[in-house]
């Protein structure tokens, strides 16, 4: 053993900052910079249960970001994390491909018995992104490879790997990869849907194997389409012959009130993606979701069988903690939940606006997948002094939500963030097990928040840069998020 090897026992025992640095060392030192000027790397997590992270200091932070959606059921469900201990405590077999598992086919047929009628053939994977490449290739396959060409709306993020990342509407993103022929449309306007397929269907190189949307866009600032397009894309994608993909990988698991978001609007998709939630916080698990007649056409026969697979997709320790995430989902009442809180979350932001309609814009959101849109002009009204150094004004305008987390994070131990693909809007995604006192809690610290006014927020977040690392790396810091 090397002699500066840290055992796995010793790890929990070091000091937090030897943490920040190893990740700044070896890891990712832009986001280490990132987080160290919203103060994220002050708090040296300790425990999580439910939607409470407890710091080594004591401090009782609630989550109010749920991982991007990935912790519905909040942290460290007791549940999901007996499910998959018992396998683990009776040495169950957990990963094998030749052997099959019973937790991964009862996991199989739960899903299929919550999905919407007809889809019920299941391809487990580890992440979103996976999941999305997966129906991207089954889309692919249907077609016998002589449709090459994807349509997605602007502004959409189904991933980071090349093909998902070939259907994703962020250039900032994709720029710097090669990607799959894919065309992009906007988002909610079916009549630029059926002009895209029209010209596409005259040309045979250019033909369209699949639509992929998000039933409501989340990294775009939690976009909801008009009532009834995704009935629309449906008869389109019916009318040409075209497969329809649902990412229902943030919208899913219960995030708007119902199971998936497609229901509320009663459309069958040809292939879903799921992932976040569906391992309950604990266990990393995706799901492509397809029709029968879909797979038939791609992978039945044995030939064909072996063409998709993944090493660690569908092990038995996830797939056991997936069906306690979905008996938590159930059994809690967690639905209904989202419903009630939801309301109340909504209805409290929209008072907000109403109150401070120079810093709020816009609220918009479903359930408990809820964007609050800031009105970024409001950092002009700041009046102070750094905002004099070149380009400082045009960042904070850009990270004004950015600002607004740190904020709650720093007064009132909320933790919150922004949305990757719209800068101006703060995420608030808190997990489904949320209470009616938590979401009071949050609304009373925002509105705390706002009404010390600009000028105080711009103040503490550029003081607290420049006691970091002073002026110079406050105009460094500028540059780095104005360069293109």
């Amino acid at each position: 053993m090397h002699e500066h090897w840290i055992r796995v026992e010793d790890v929990a025992n070091r000091p937090y900052t030897e943490t920040v640095e190893l990740f700044r060392e070896h890891i990712n030192p832009g986001l280490v910079s990132l987080l160290e000027m919203g103060e994220y790397t002050d708090i040296n997590p300790k425990s999580a249960h439910g939607a409470i992270i407890t710091s080594h200091s004591g401090r009782k932070i609630i989550d109010f970001v749920s991982s991007y959606g990935a912790l519905n059921l909040g942290h460290n469900h007791p549940h999901v994390m007996q499910a998959m201990q018992d396998v683990m405590a009776e040495n169950r077999l957990d990963l094998s491909k030749e052997l099959l598992s019973p937790y991964t086919a009862f996991l199989a047929r739960n899903l299929s018995l919550l999905t919407p009628k007809g889809l019920n053939k299941i391809y487990f994977c580890n992440s979103g992104t996976e999941a999305v490449e997966a129906a991207l290739k089954l889309a692919s396959r249907c077609f016998k490879g002589t449709r090459p060409v994807f349509i997605y709306a602007d502004n959409a993020l189904h991933g980071k790997t090349i093909g998902a990342l070939s259907v994703t509407g962020s250039l900032r993103l994709r720029e710097h990869f090669p990607t799959m022929p894919a065309q992009s449309m906007p988002y909610g306007d079916s009549g630029a849907l059926k002009q895209l397929l029209q010209k596409n269907s005259r040309d045979q190189h250019q033909q369209v194997a699949a639509v992929i949307l998000e039933p409501i866009q989340g990294e775009a600032g939690v976009v909801i389409p008009p009532v009834g397009y995704l009935r629309e894309v449906r008869k389109l994608c019916d009318e040409f012959d075209v497969l329809l993909i649902l990412d229902e990988i943030q919208t899913g698991m219960g995030r708007t009130g119902t199971f998936l978001t497609c229901e509320q609007e009663e459309v069958v998709p040809d292939i879903i993606a799921m992932a976040k939630s569906l391992g309950g916080g604990v266990a990393t698990i995706g799901a492509t979701i397809a029709s029968e007649k879909v797979f038939k056409t791609a992978y039945e026969n044995p030939h064909d069988c072996l063409v998709q697979t993944s090493t660690f997709g569908g092990r038995a320790t996830a797939c056991a903690a997936a069906i306690a995430a979905l008996e938590v989902l159930q059994d809690e009442n967690l639905l209904e939940n989202t419903g009630t809180r939801g309301k109340q979350l909504l209805s409290g932001l929209k008072a907000l606006q109403q109150k401070y309609p120079q810093w709020i814009s816009e609220v918009r959101g479903r359930g408990l997948m809820v964007g609050i849109e800031f009105n970024v002009d409001v950092i002009d009204k700041a009046r102070y002094l750094p905002l004099k150094i070149p380009g400082l004004k045009t960042v904070l305008k850009e990270h004004l939500p950015g600002m607004v987390a740190a904020a709650l994070l720093k007064q009132y131990d909320i933790l919150g963030t922004l949305m990757l693909n719209n800068r101006a809007v703060l995420r608030v995604y808190p997990p489904l097990i949320v209470t009616e006192e938590q979401i009071a809690y949050f609304l009373d610290s925002l509105d705390n928040l706002l009404a010390q006014g600009p000028k105080e927020l711009v103040k503490t977040r550029v003081n607290h840069a420049v006691g970091k690392s002073g002026l110079k790396f406050i105009g460094s810091w500028a540059k780095s998020f104005l360069r293109k």
